[in-house]
Formats: C-alpha cells, structure tokens, sequence
C-alpha cells in the first residue's frame, strides 16, 4: 500500500482559504446585522466602489494620494476599506466610482478599524458634497 504525501504548503493554503471564507461570512452576517440596528439619517447600501482619498491638514495635502473602495455608501457618508489607520477627524478630499460617474466630497474620519487582511474600515461622514452627487447616492 502506497504512502499518502501531503504537501505542507498547499495544505496551509487550503486551510487558510478556508478561514478566509468563513471571515467572510461572518462580516456580511455582521453588516447585515448592522443594517437592522441602523439608526443614521440615509441609509447605507452596501456597494464596492473604486475611491480615492487625499488626506488634509489646514488644506496642506498630508500625503499622497491613496486608493481604497466603498463597503458601504450614502448619500451623508461612506465606509472605505483603506491600507492604512485613518485618525479620527482627519479631513479627506474623496472621489468615488458610482456607475459611470465620479462623485467628488470632502469628509471627515469617524472611525478607522482594523479588518482582515491589514486592512482598515475607516468610517467617513461628507461635510460637503454636490447636490446633484447627493441625488446620484439616494438612487
């Protein structure tokens, strides 16, 4: 009877797939769960969007230019997954990827934690935005 040969490497990677799949899981159960408990004035739809965010202070450009994507979007905010820790009321210029359009809003930081992956959810109100923008986000 021939040996069995397990390859340590693609049995950590299964295994790691597998963790991942159930994070998965687990974070929609729980936005889900969040969105039952919502009691923000515009209700946030869960949407991947392409969003880039500059960082200001005293509208001196922090540093460059990062890109992150929406988890969730209204037309009062959004929740970014960034690749970094974003301080609580730190001013972002934004531009996100709705359709085929560009929607363009300035922001502040309400939270950033800490997801999978080293990434962050970073939680963002606008504190201005186009009326017409706004509109795009309530459709």
């Amino acid at each position: 009877m021939g040996s069995l040969k397990v390859n340590p490497t693609e049995f950590w990677d299964q295994h790691v797939k597998k963790l991942q799949s159930i994070q998965s899981g687990m974070d929609q159960a729980e936005a889900h769960l969040e969105s039952i408990r919502e009691k923000r004035a515009s209700p946030r739809i869960r949407s991947l969007n392409l969003a880039s965010y500059v960082p200001k202070k005293d509208e001196q450009q922090e540093y460059i230019i990062s890109i992150g994507r929406t988890l969730d979007v209204s037309e009062g905010g959004a929740k970014i997954e960034t690749h970094r820790k974003l301080d609580r009321g730190l001013q972002l210029e934004l531009e996100i990827a709705v359709e085929d359009q560009i929607i363009s809003a300035r922001g502040e930081v309400l939270y950033s934690t800490e997801l999978a992956d080293g990434l962050f959810g970073t939680g963002i109100r606008f504190t201005a935005i186009a009326k017409e923008d706004q509109r795009l986000l309530q459709s």
